[in-house]
């Protein structure tokens, strides 16, 4: 695979993994667990669907397991910087 390919493959990765978080963050504060079991059940089958698409687009559907690491990395970081900046904006109301 090529160089261009791949990096283009792992930024996109990091991306669908920063846009899953703030997908999780919207179910995550409907209150009936049953409703929030079968919608998470059935975003996270959407996006598997839709990541194996992209893939299947932009390297003709190449998975390497380096591309889930920066999926979650992705994630992670946008995990850290919504918890700072939450952090920082309840700090200076207060």
């Amino acid at each position: 695979m090529e160089l261009k390919i791949q990096i283009v493959s792992l930024l996109y990765s990091f991306i669908y993994g920063y846009l899953f978080f703030f997908v999780i963050c919207l179910f995550d504060k409907i209150k009936n667990n049953s409703l929030k079991y079968i919608f998470s059940i059935f975003i996270v089958v959407l996006f598997a669907i839709l990541y194996f698409i992209g893939l299947l687009y932009i390297n003709n559907g190449y998975l390497h397991i380096y591309f889930l690491f920066i999926m979650v990395i992705g994630y992670l970081f946008n995990s850290f910087l919504m918890n700072r900046y939450f952090t920082y904006i309840k700090k200076s109301k207060m």
